[in-house]
């Protein structure tokens, strides 16, 4: 059975029906994905690489995210996702919520969490990501949006407000004002 993507308005209001992933989104609708910036201690932050098959983007460098399923709300969507990657649980509850973005299509939602997982714990998923890597934050944040390094939305633009928010958030705040 195909994963199935619930199809939301823009102002986010669920219109009750879903479609198969990979199928055109009908005009005017939008689905929700997430995307995980898992943060340790030491001010580093882990990336995923997409596997080389992956289209788009094979190859490159991202944090841990993908699509929310049918029925799944945005937090179990980033919980579940961030598990399937890397093999790193989380509750709903570590979770900050620092982005909201809408995009062409999308509704993104981007959250962090802090751990301090050593590479070596990490089970990556087989056909989703081939290799991750600790990357201290600031030295991800000149490189991302060139190269490999994907920006968290595929959009450089969308994302701007979500990099000074990272750096608040290794410092310790937790609440951010996330209204579209």
């Amino acid at each position: 059975m195909p994963e199935l993507w619930d199809l939301y308005e823009k102002d986010r209001r669920p219109l009750g029906r879903a479609i198969p992933r990979g199928e055109p989104l009908p005009e005017g609708t939008y689905h929700l994905a997430v995307g995980i910036a898992v943060l340790n201690r030491q001010g580093e932050i882990l990336l995923t690489q997409r596997s080389p098959e992956k289209d788009p983007h094979g190859g490159c460098w991202e944090i841990p995210g993908g699509c929310a399923q049918a029925g799944e709300t945005s937090l179990a969507a980033a919980c579940r996702e961030l598990q399937e990657e890397t093999g790193l649980a989380v509750l709903p509850e570590e979770l900050t919520l620092l982005l909201q973005e809408v995009l062409p299509g999308v509704h993104l939602d981007i959250y962090a969490a802090t751990r301090e997982e050593d590479k070596t714990a990490l089970r990556l998923q087989d056909g989703e990501t081939a290799a991750a890597q600790w990357l201290p934050l600031e030295e991800w944040l000149c490189r991302v949006g060139q190269g490999t390094y994907l920006t968290p939305s595929w959009y450089p633009e969308p994302d701007l407000p979500l990099y000074p928010r990272l750096r608040e958030y290794r410092r310790g705040k937790r609440n951010f004002d996330n209204h579209t």
